[in-house]
């Protein structure tokens, strides 16, 4: 049996797609300890840096399945975006991917990462908006593709990014109250400001999960 590139990045996708659910599943479970007064600290402390590792898995995920998921479309003729195009797409999921890289690498410094997080939320919402106006044009029959199916799911991933920003909104109070708790300076309202953000934040990482498995049986069936 032969296998060619197309096959193989048909791998690389549904790979993809486990790490970006799987990994938010960890953080979302792993969270709720975290917050947890009835936990010792030191424990918190550990179980917030296995987050912060594990988080990284879906954050790279998001860019290089968007990615991977145009040019199997491309490949399969359904977009015609063309090879400039192609490399555009790329060249943003690289960046969206060195943003990220660059904050984890940089997270004990957050004087050195607040700038590019700023860039960060910045080329999200760009992408979002490139993804929504493509998958929009697409259903009106001027756009990049022809296909209902293609356009809903780029619509999906554009919804996806735009929660994605919005939990990172709702999660913004809670790992500063963690680095209080890490420090021995936190008191009773940095627990309950980790619980109310956790609490918020769980509907959104929700909902992402339920536009993921959409845009997956999609995907898989192409019902439209």
């Amino acid at each position: 049996m032969s296998i060619d590139g197309y096959e193989i990045l048909l791998l690389l996708h549904v790979l993809l797609f486990v790490y970006w659910l799987g990994a938010d599943l960890a953080v979302l479970y792993s969270a709720g300890f975290a917050a947890d007064p009835a936990v010792p600290i030191q424990a918190r402390v550990v179980i917030s840096r296995i987050m912060g590792f594990i988080d990284l898995f879906p954050r790279m995920s998001v860019p290089l399945i968007g990615a991977v998921g145009a040019t199997l479309a491309v490949m399969s003729g359904r977009l015609t975006l063309g090879a400039p195009g192609l490399v555009l797409v790329w060249f943003a999921a690289a960046v969206w991917v060195a943003t990220n890289a660059w904050i984890y690498g940089y997270r004990q410094s957050p004087e050195r990462t607040l700038g590019w997080r700023r860039f960060d939320a910045w080329w999200r919402s760009a992408v979002a908006l490139v993804a929504a106006m493509s998958g929009l044009l697409a259903l009106l029959g001027h756009g990049i593709t022809s296909d209902r199916s293609l356009a809903v799911k780029l619509l999906i991933f554009a919804a996806a990014i735009a929660l994605s920003l919005l939990l990172r909104r709702l999660f913004g109070p809670y790992r500063p109250a963690l680095a209080r708790l890490a420090s021995g300076s936190a008191s009773d309202s940095d627990n309950a400001t980790m619980q109310r953000a956790l609490s918020q934040a769980r509907p959104v990482v929700l909902s992402i999960w339920a536009l993921t498995i959409a845009a997956a049986a999609i995907g898989l069936w192409r019902p439209l």
